[in-house]
């Protein structure tokens, strides 16, 4: 088995049982190796945008003799796939905007079968504000320390249903529903957020053309504050 790291193994901890995988932007294919290896799933589908990860994951895949189990496609983002080739879909290691986009882009995704692995490596808060506005279902979240940084992991399932949420949900989603060690991780992820929100708040005040953005951190930073303390008290 590859040595795969604790981003990765979180997302993968995230998939249930299934005939068929998508990883969107695979890099060395070390997680959809790992999906197979663990019996998550038989076969994967393993995309990526550029030749140079694509040649090392064929090594990779060859090495482990997965040739049969994982298809190495050069596509952009779902480009290439197609409707009911997957039921689970892991688009990792992009900014929040870019997941978003390659959402936006593939309509037969939003069907209540399928479900999406998300780690935005920034912009995490737009990435949810889509999920919401766009009628899909943040079911899980979890935070997790890998490389010396902090991630989080969003599991999503498309409801068509139009999520209102709370001033601060856009920052921080489901991660203080947690409990355990995994609400301590979670809590240093929300603080780390909560500190970067309030320099914000202050580079962009008496901004005109930030305000609507100043009005909605001054309603997040006192929400998110009462909220960490509340989860703190659980652990």
């Amino acid at each position: 088995m590859p040595l795969i790291n604790k981003r990765l193994l979180t997302a993968a901890e995230m998939l249930r049982q299934s005939e068929s995988v998508a990883d969107i932007g695979t890099d060395h294919a070390l997680l959809p190796i790992h999906i197979v290896k663990k019996g998550i799933a038989k076969r994967v589908i393993a995309c990526d945008i550029a030749t140079g990860p694509l040649e090392v994951a064929k090594k990779n895949i060859e090495k482990y003799n997965l040739s049969e189990n994982i298809e190495l496609r050069l596509a952009d983002g779902l480009k290439g796939l197609r409707e009911k080739e997957c039921d689970q879909i892991t688009i990792l290691g992009m900014g929040g905007e870019t997941i978003a986009g390659i959402i936006e882009d593939t309509p037969w995704v939003k069907k209540p079968d399928v479900s999406l692995i998300l780690q935005p490596m920034s912009c995490d808060d737009r990435l949810r504000s889509y999920l919401c506005e766009k009628g899909f279902n943040i079911v899980t979240e979890k935070a997790v320390f890998s490389q010396g940084r902090i991630y989080t992991v969003i599991k999503a399932v498309y409801t068509g249903q139009i999520h209102s949420f709370s001033p601060h949900f856009i920052y921080v989603g489901r991660l203080l529903e947690a409990d355990g060690e995994q609400l301590v991780t979670n809590l240093s992820y929300a603080e780390k957020h909560l500190k970067s929100m309030k320099k914000c708040f202050i580079d962009i005040q008496g901004v005109d053309r930030r305000k609507d953005l100043y009005e909605k951190l001054s309603k997040a930073i006192p929400a998110l504050e009462k909220d960490i303390e509340r989860a703190k008290r659980r652990i």
